[in-house]
């Protein structure tokens, strides 16, 4: 299911490659993308719980009983509340997961030191992190760079962001670009296709890794769910660019 945290990735990407215009008069060619990554989550959640209910999960039919609440329009005090919540979790998070991966970013990407100078991107530890995984992920249109921030996301999927950030800054190539035309400059628009997709299914986050770890009591179903939906992300990622 798509959360939040996707978000940014979605924009960025969207707004670098697809633009702007009106669809029979009601939503924008943005808008519409936007809402069929959240339909494309939520069809792949429903067909894997299908699929596993039915296999490995396989159980006889329950009754189970809800009782709704009642609705109501929501005042403008519990919007204000709601509002505030989610900016403590995000300045929370920001000042904490996002920095501290920003900054080891830039430590990785300034050693080994060459004659006391910082290496070129490309020959730094992280440069050549990205590297190693570049022959995986060149089949859906990604270079080393984007490895380097499919790296970093799984310590929240929003860094990928900050890091192509920081990445494209400390690259003489792109330092002068703005983010969307360095990302415009490195990616073909089936390459972006390919990266939306990908953050559609990938689990792209370790503290829901730990969650299921604590829920489950053991490593086996967070591996299993982390590889499955890697693979599912490879898979339809390979597909839609080949579209």
């Amino acid at each position: 299911m798509t959360c939040s945290a996707r978000l940014p990735v979605y924009t960025l990407v969207i707004a670098a490659f697809l633009p702007e215009r009106r669809m029979f008069g009601v939503l924008s060619t943005r808008a519409a993308a936007l809402l069929g990554l959240y339909a494309l989550g939520f069809v792949a959640a429903v067909a894997t719980a299908k699929a596993l209910k039915s296999s490995i999960l396989k159980s006889g039919r329950n009754q189970f009983l809800l009782e709704m609440p009642s609705y109501r329009w929501p005042t403008w005090q519990s919007l204000g509340l709601r509002l505030l919540d989610r900016s403590k979790i995000f300045l929370r998070r920001a000042g904490t997961v996002i920095l501290l991966v920003t900054v080891a970013l830039w430590i990785l990407a300034h050693l080994p030191l060459q004659s006391g100078h910082a290496p070129a991107i490309a020959d730094s530890l992280a440069g050549r992190a990205g590297r190693m995984i570049e022959p995986l992920i060149k089949p859906l249109g990604f270079n080393w760079k984007i490895g380097i921030g499919l790296i970093t996301s799984l310590a929240a999927r929003e860094t990928i962001i900050g890091t192509l950030g920081a990445i494209y800054g400390m690259d003489p190539g792109s330092h002068s670009m703005n983010l969307q035309k360095a990302i415009q400059h490195d990616l073909t628009p089936g390459g972006a296709l390919a990266l939306l997709v990908f953050f559609a299914f990938a689990m792209q986050c370790i503290s829901t890794i730990a969650v299921v770890r604590r829920e489950t009591g053991g490593w086996k179903w967070p591996a299993f769910q982390f590889a499955y939906m890697g693979a599912l992300a490879w898979m339809g990622a390979f597909l839609a660019r080949a579209w």
